[in-house]
């Protein structure tokens, strides 16, 4: 079996989303100390121990910024079995941040324990571009984090299609694809067919005092229906639900990991 953990950490801000964290903490958002960030990232550390996930999939994860006093997240959540750990810059391979920008350090990041092939791939639109391009056992990942613009998150819908038709087999689509319309913005990715809402009746995954949304999607090819198991995990100290994701009768096709990703950039600074 394959188990894959997928979360929006919040950038372990400690708000869960409702009114009262977000009136009683809003000051999180202009600086969050690092014993805050402890809490949230030991209760993520936790969960990973106890469900043992072979890749563990994070947005909104902090390398060190401006409002969290430069702490890179991903050393709290990292232990001896993980094989594979990244954490890379959200926006785009190229653009370069002075330190004191509040963008600076903004990330997504991923670890694995078990051998994966992975390249880290960034969409031509938006301000959120990286997408995780990953193989592991036979099956690939793709892991995204989409604009909070309707029409910038209508071309990089598009675009993420066309990327997942780039090769057939076993596939699954993840992350916080921020569907504030609703699901009917999935039809680029869904339109062929070949892939399924995994997630369409699994409840929200986010909150916001009394609003409910399924903004964190997962979506998984057709030859993958029959074996999969889905769950919608609770995270107190984030705003996003942690998502859950077994893949059972797939016999372990493992590659060698890469030594370093192949940084896939986009020529456009983002917008």
């Amino acid at each position: 079996m394959l188990r894959i953990v997928y979360a929006n950490l919040g950038y372990s801000r400690a708000i869960d989303g409702s009114l009262g964290h977000h009136v009683k903490r809003v000051h999180h958002h202009v600086f969050t100390t690092r014993n805050v960030q402890l809490r949230s990232l030991h209760h993520v550390r936790d969960r990973l121990r106890e469900l043992r996930p072979d890749l563990s999939c994070f947005v909104e994860i902090d390398r060190g910024s401006l409002t969290n006093g430069f702490f890179d997240q991903s050393r709290a959540l990292v232990e001896d079995h993980h094989t594979t750990v990244r954490i890379d810059n959200k926006y785009s391979a190229e653009r370069k941040f002075r330190r004191l920008s509040v963008s600076r350090g903004k990330s997504n990041a991923f670890l694995a324990c078990r051998p994966l092939t992975y390249v880290a791939r960034y969409l031509s639109v938006g301000k959120k571009r990286l997408v995780y391009d990953l193989e592991m056992a036979g099956i690939r990942v793709l892991v995204a984090h989409l604009s909070l613009r309707y029409r910038v998150r209508c071309v990089q819908l598009a675009e993420l299609a066309r990327w997942v038709e780039e090769r057939d087999g076993p596939s699954v689509v993840i992350g916080d694809f921020n569907l504030f319309r609703g699901s009917g913005e999935l039809q680029p990715l869904l339109a062929s067919g070949r892939m399924a809402h995994a997630n369409a009746d699994a409840g929200p995954t986010f909150r916001l005092g009394p609003y409910r949304a399924t903004l964190d999607t997962c979506l998984i090819s057709r030859d993958l229906m029959n074996h999969c198991e889905l769950h919608i995990l609770d995270q107190p100290f984030s705003d996003h639900q942690m998502i859950q994701l077994d893949i059972k009768g797939f016999e372990r096709n493992e590659a060698p990991p890469l030594a370093t990703p192949l940084l896939v950039s986009a020529q456009a600074e983002p917008a």
